[in-house]
Protein backbone atom coordinates (compact mmCIF):
# COMPACT_ATOMS: atom_id res chain seq x y z
CA UNK A 1 0.00 0.00 0.00
CA UNK A 2 1.34 3.42 -1.07
CA UNK A 3 2.42 5.88 1.98
CA UNK A 4 2.59 9.40 2.59
CA UNK A 5 5.65 10.34 5.25
CA UNK A 6 5.39 13.83 6.65
CA UNK A 7 8.66 14.19 8.30
CA UNK A 8 12.36 12.94 7.84
CA UNK A 9 15.60 14.76 7.79
CA UNK A 10 16.52 14.10 4.69
CA UNK A 11 17.40 16.78 3.17
CA UNK A 12 19.76 17.73 5.81
CA UNK A 13 20.99 13.78 5.51
CA UNK A 14 22.13 14.40 2.09
CA UNK A 15 23.51 18.15 2.59
CA UNK A 16 25.99 16.90 5.16
CA UNK A 17 27.07 14.16 2.81
CA UNK A 18 26.88 16.68 -0.19
CA UNK A 19 30.95 15.41 -0.78
CA UNK A 20 31.45 12.02 -0.15
CA UNK A 21 27.81 10.94 -1.19
CA UNK A 22 27.13 13.38 -3.95
CA UNK A 23 24.44 11.11 -5.05
CA UNK A 24 22.76 10.14 -1.52
CA UNK A 25 18.89 10.88 -2.41
CA UNK A 26 18.86 8.73 -5.43
CA UNK A 27 21.72 5.80 -4.22
CA UNK A 28 20.88 5.37 -0.79
CA UNK A 29 17.46 6.69 0.65
CA UNK A 30 15.34 5.88 -3.06
CA UNK A 31 16.30 2.38 -2.37
CA UNK A 32 14.81 1.89 1.08
CA UNK A 33 11.78 4.40 0.09
CA UNK A 34 11.10 2.22 -2.84
CA UNK A 35 10.94 -0.92 -0.60
CA UNK A 36 8.70 0.65 1.72
CA UNK A 37 6.46 1.98 -0.85
CA UNK A 38 6.90 5.29 0.16
CA UNK A 39 4.65 7.62 -2.82
CA UNK A 40 5.06 10.85 -1.10
CA UNK A 41 7.18 12.12 1.52
CA UNK A 42 8.62 15.36 2.84
CA UNK A 43 12.07 15.97 2.59
CA UNK A 44 13.35 18.33 5.14
CA UNK A 45 15.81 20.51 6.03
CA UNK A 46 16.39 20.38 10.50
CA UNK A 47 17.82 23.91 11.31
CA UNK A 48 18.74 23.32 15.06
CA UNK A 49 18.80 26.92 16.30
CA UNK A 50 22.43 27.82 15.38
CA UNK A 51 22.27 28.48 12.18
CA UNK A 52 22.35 31.58 9.70
CA UNK A 53 19.73 32.76 7.16
CA UNK A 54 22.51 32.44 4.57
CA UNK A 55 23.29 28.72 5.91
CA UNK A 56 19.83 27.73 5.79
CA UNK A 57 19.55 29.16 2.22
CA UNK A 58 22.94 27.36 1.06
CA UNK A 59 20.63 23.45 2.68
CA UNK A 60 17.56 24.38 0.28
CA UNK A 61 19.01 25.06 -2.26
CA UNK A 62 20.88 22.22 -2.23
CA UNK A 63 18.52 20.09 -1.27
CA UNK A 64 16.57 21.92 -4.44
CA UNK A 65 19.55 21.00 -6.97
CA UNK A 66 19.27 17.40 -5.91
CA UNK A 67 15.40 16.89 -6.21
CA UNK A 68 15.33 18.28 -9.95
CA UNK A 69 18.47 16.39 -10.89
CA UNK A 70 16.66 13.18 -9.51
CA UNK A 71 15.77 10.29 -11.45
CA UNK A 72 12.84 9.34 -9.17
CA UNK A 73 11.99 12.45 -7.09
CA UNK A 74 9.64 15.44 -8.48
CA UNK A 75 7.57 17.70 -6.82
CA UNK A 76 5.07 16.58 -8.94
CA UNK A 77 4.09 12.90 -9.61
CA UNK A 78 6.32 12.33 -13.06
CA UNK A 79 8.51 10.39 -11.26
CA UNK A 80 8.49 7.51 -9.15
CA UNK A 81 8.48 9.51 -5.62
CA UNK A 82 6.23 13.01 -5.41
CA UNK A 83 8.61 14.72 -2.99
CA UNK A 84 8.13 18.74 -1.03
CA UNK A 85 11.17 20.58 0.42
CA UNK A 86 9.80 21.21 4.48
CA UNK A 87 11.67 23.09 6.53
CA UNK A 88 12.35 21.99 10.69
CA UNK A 89 13.25 25.31 12.17
CA UNK A 90 13.45 29.23 10.93
CA UNK A 91 15.88 30.12 13.18
CA UNK A 92 17.48 31.85 10.62
CA UNK A 93 15.22 34.59 10.26
CA UNK A 94 15.39 37.55 12.62
CA UNK A 95 14.62 40.36 10.20
CA UNK A 96 12.39 40.64 6.77
CA UNK A 97 10.37 38.47 7.67
CA UNK A 98 8.29 38.54 4.92
CA UNK A 99 10.83 38.92 1.91
CA UNK A 100 12.70 35.82 3.27
CA UNK A 101 9.43 33.84 3.80
CA UNK A 102 8.78 34.53 -0.37
CA UNK A 103 12.28 33.67 -0.73
CA UNK A 104 12.00 30.15 0.74
CA UNK A 105 8.88 29.52 -1.00
CA UNK A 106 10.45 30.65 -4.39
CA UNK A 107 13.23 27.51 -3.86
CA UNK A 108 10.23 25.24 -3.64
CA UNK A 109 9.44 24.84 0.43
CA UNK A 110 6.28 24.34 1.34
CA UNK A 111 5.94 23.49 4.89
CA UNK A 112 7.74 25.18 7.62
CA UNK A 113 7.99 24.88 11.35
CA UNK A 114 8.94 28.13 13.35
CA UNK A 115 11.22 26.45 15.79
CA UNK A 116 13.08 23.43 16.48
CA UNK A 117 13.67 22.42 20.37
CA UNK A 118 14.92 25.91 20.42
CA UNK A 119 13.83 29.84 21.77
CA UNK A 120 14.75 31.89 18.57
CA UNK A 121 13.09 35.29 17.05
CA UNK A 122 9.98 34.16 16.12
CA UNK A 123 8.89 31.42 18.18
CA UNK A 124 9.60 28.87 21.23
CA UNK A 125 10.45 24.79 20.89
CA UNK A 126 8.49 22.93 23.74
CA UNK A 127 11.73 21.92 25.31
CA UNK A 128 13.08 25.70 25.57
CA UNK A 129 10.05 26.85 27.98
CA UNK A 130 6.58 28.01 26.62
CA UNK A 131 5.54 31.79 25.75
CA UNK A 132 3.96 33.53 23.17
CA UNK A 133 5.07 33.56 19.72
CA UNK A 134 6.74 37.31 19.18
CA UNK A 135 5.42 39.90 17.29
CA UNK A 136 7.63 38.71 14.00
CA UNK A 137 6.75 34.96 15.15
CA UNK A 138 2.97 36.53 13.83
CA UNK A 139 4.12 37.95 10.72
CA UNK A 140 5.58 34.79 10.04
CA UNK A 141 2.22 33.11 10.18
CA UNK A 142 0.78 35.54 8.37
CA UNK A 143 3.52 35.53 5.70
CA UNK A 144 3.07 31.80 5.49
CA UNK A 145 -0.37 31.88 5.06
CA UNK A 146 -0.82 34.52 2.51
CA UNK A 147 1.81 32.62 0.08
CA UNK A 148 0.40 29.11 0.67
CA UNK A 149 3.45 27.60 3.10
CA UNK A 150 1.69 24.77 5.40
CA UNK A 151 2.47 25.55 9.78
CA UNK A 152 4.00 22.69 11.37
CA UNK A 153 3.93 22.48 15.21
CA UNK A 154 5.37 20.12 15.78
CA UNK A 155 8.06 21.42 17.89
CA UNK A 156 6.44 24.65 19.27
CA UNK A 157 5.71 25.05 23.12
CA UNK A 158 2.03 24.66 24.06
CA UNK A 159 1.73 28.55 24.29
CA UNK A 160 2.47 28.95 20.68
CA UNK A 161 0.66 26.50 19.55
CA UNK A 162 -2.38 28.08 20.84
CA UNK A 163 -1.26 31.31 19.29
CA UNK A 164 -0.41 29.67 15.88
CA UNK A 165 -3.94 28.16 15.42
CA UNK A 166 -5.87 31.25 16.60
CA UNK A 167 -3.85 33.63 13.54
CA UNK A 168 -3.36 31.03 11.09
CA UNK A 169 -6.45 31.08 8.98
CA UNK A 170 -5.46 27.82 7.13
CA UNK A 171 -5.61 24.15 9.20
CA UNK A 172 -2.02 23.45 10.84
CA UNK A 173 -0.24 19.93 10.72
CA UNK A 174 1.81 18.43 13.65
CA UNK A 175 3.30 16.14 11.09
CA UNK A 176 5.65 14.26 13.79
CA UNK A 177 3.92 14.34 17.00
CA UNK A 178 2.33 12.07 19.79
CA UNK A 179 -0.08 12.59 22.86
CA UNK A 180 0.57 13.40 26.11
CA UNK A 181 -2.82 11.32 26.97
CA UNK A 182 -0.54 8.27 26.56
CA UNK A 183 3.06 9.54 27.37
CA UNK A 184 3.48 12.88 28.74
CA UNK A 185 6.22 14.17 26.79
CA UNK A 186 7.13 17.67 26.34
CA UNK A 187 7.05 17.10 22.36
CA UNK A 188 3.65 15.49 22.42
CA UNK A 189 -0.18 17.24 22.34
CA UNK A 190 -2.33 17.38 24.81
CA UNK A 191 -6.22 16.27 24.62
CA UNK A 192 -7.14 20.12 24.05
CA UNK A 193 -4.47 20.85 21.70
CA UNK A 194 -6.09 17.83 19.56
CA UNK A 195 -9.29 19.28 19.97
CA UNK A 196 -8.38 22.55 18.06
CA UNK A 197 -6.62 20.38 15.45
CA UNK A 198 -9.87 18.70 14.90
CA UNK A 199 -12.10 21.68 15.03
CA UNK A 200 -9.30 23.30 12.58
CA UNK A 201 -9.33 20.18 9.67
CA UNK A 202 -6.13 20.07 10.85
CA UNK A 203 -3.92 17.03 10.70
CA UNK A 204 -1.66 15.14 13.28
CA UNK A 205 1.48 12.49 12.20
CA UNK A 206 2.15 10.16 14.84
CA UNK A 207 5.92 9.31 14.93
CA UNK A 208 6.92 5.76 15.68
CA UNK A 209 10.71 7.34 17.06
CA UNK A 210 11.03 4.97 20.67
CA UNK A 211 11.58 7.55 22.63
CA UNK A 212 8.91 9.31 21.85
CA UNK A 213 6.56 6.27 21.95
CA UNK A 214 6.85 5.22 25.41
CA UNK A 215 9.42 5.37 28.14
CA UNK A 216 9.61 2.08 29.08
CA UNK A 217 12.26 0.23 26.72
CA UNK A 218 10.37 -2.60 27.20
CA UNK A 219 7.49 -1.49 25.02
CA UNK A 220 9.33 0.44 22.35
CA UNK A 221 7.46 -1.61 19.65
CA UNK A 222 5.33 -1.38 16.58
CA UNK A 223 2.24 -2.42 18.76
CA UNK A 224 2.81 0.08 20.87
CA UNK A 225 2.95 2.86 18.14
CA UNK A 226 -0.19 1.76 17.07
CA UNK A 227 -2.46 1.82 20.24
CA UNK A 228 -1.02 5.85 19.97
CA UNK A 229 -3.03 5.51 16.33
CA UNK A 230 -6.23 3.88 18.70
CA UNK A 231 -6.07 6.50 20.83
CA UNK A 232 -6.00 9.71 17.62
CA UNK A 233 -8.70 7.68 16.60
CA UNK A 234 -11.27 7.83 19.14
CA UNK A 235 -9.98 11.58 19.97
CA UNK A 236 -9.97 13.05 16.75
CA UNK A 237 -11.21 10.49 14.34
CA UNK A 238 -9.67 8.48 11.11
CA UNK A 239 -9.66 11.82 8.95
CA UNK A 240 -6.79 13.45 10.99
CA UNK A 241 -4.67 10.72 11.58
CA UNK A 242 -1.32 10.31 8.90
CA UNK A 243 2.11 9.12 9.86
CA UNK A 244 5.29 11.64 10.18
CA UNK A 245 7.88 8.70 10.63
CA UNK A 246 10.95 10.63 11.59
CA UNK A 247 13.42 8.01 10.48
CA UNK A 248 17.37 7.95 12.21
CA UNK A 249 18.55 4.94 10.58
CA UNK A 250 20.46 7.52 7.99
CA UNK A 251 22.26 9.74 11.06
CA UNK A 252 23.65 7.08 13.39
CA UNK A 253 24.09 3.04 14.18
CA UNK A 254 21.74 3.50 17.32
CA UNK A 255 18.30 2.03 17.42
CA UNK A 256 16.24 4.81 17.31
CA UNK A 257 13.27 3.55 16.10
CA UNK A 258 10.61 1.10 17.58
CA UNK A 259 11.22 -2.78 16.90
CA UNK A 260 9.82 -3.48 13.37
CA UNK A 261 10.21 -0.28 11.78
CA UNK A 262 14.35 -0.02 11.51
CA UNK A 263 14.02 2.08 8.91
CA UNK A 264 11.77 3.35 6.03
CA UNK A 265 11.89 0.02 4.03
CA UNK A 266 9.67 -1.61 7.07
CA UNK A 267 7.51 0.95 6.34
CA UNK A 268 4.69 -1.74 5.40
CA UNK A 269 4.86 -3.29 8.61
CA UNK A 270 2.39 -0.48 10.29
CA UNK A 271 0.39 -1.63 7.38
CA UNK A 272 0.49 -5.20 8.10
CA UNK A 273 -0.07 -3.73 12.22
CA UNK A 274 -3.09 -1.41 11.71
CA UNK A 275 -4.84 -4.48 9.44
CA UNK A 276 -4.51 -7.21 12.48
CA UNK A 277 -5.74 -4.45 14.89
CA UNK A 278 -8.65 -4.26 12.74
CA UNK A 279 -8.53 -1.24 10.50
CA UNK A 280 -10.91 -1.27 7.80
CA UNK A 281 -8.97 -1.05 3.94
CA UNK A 282 -9.77 2.26 3.83
CA UNK A 283 -9.15 3.21 7.16
CA UNK A 284 -5.91 2.37 6.40
CA UNK A 285 -5.52 3.95 3.48
CA UNK A 286 -6.75 6.95 5.16
CA UNK A 287 -3.71 7.25 7.60
CA UNK A 288 -0.83 6.13 5.44
CA UNK A 289 -1.41 7.82 2.46
CA UNK A 290 -5.12 9.74 1.70
CA UNK A 291 -4.99 12.32 4.89
CA UNK A 292 -1.23 13.57 4.58
CA UNK A 293 -1.68 13.56 0.52
CA UNK A 294 -5.40 15.51 0.63
CA UNK A 295 -3.53 17.83 3.61
CA UNK A 296 -0.78 18.99 1.50
CA UNK A 297 -1.77 18.64 -2.24
CA UNK A 298 -2.84 22.00 -1.81
CA UNK A 299 0.17 23.63 -0.88
CA UNK A 300 2.13 22.02 -3.84
CA UNK A 301 1.60 24.34 -7.04
CA UNK A 302 4.90 25.26 -8.67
Amino acid sequence: MKICNLHDDIGTDIYEHRYDDPQRLDNYHYPKMKAGEIKMTALVCCFTGQQTYKEMQAQVLYLEQQIEQSLYFSYDNSKDIQCFIALEGLCGIQSDVTRKIQWLYQHHVRLAALCWNDDNALACGAKAGNKPLTDLGKECIIAMNDINMAIDVSHCCEWNFYDIARISNKPIVATHSNVKGLFNHYRHLSDPCLEVLYSQNGLIGAIPVRWFVTRDETKQTLDEFINIIDYLKNKVGIRHIALGFDFMDYIDDAPCMVEGLESIANAQNVVKKLYDRGYSENEVKAICFDNAYHYILPYLKY
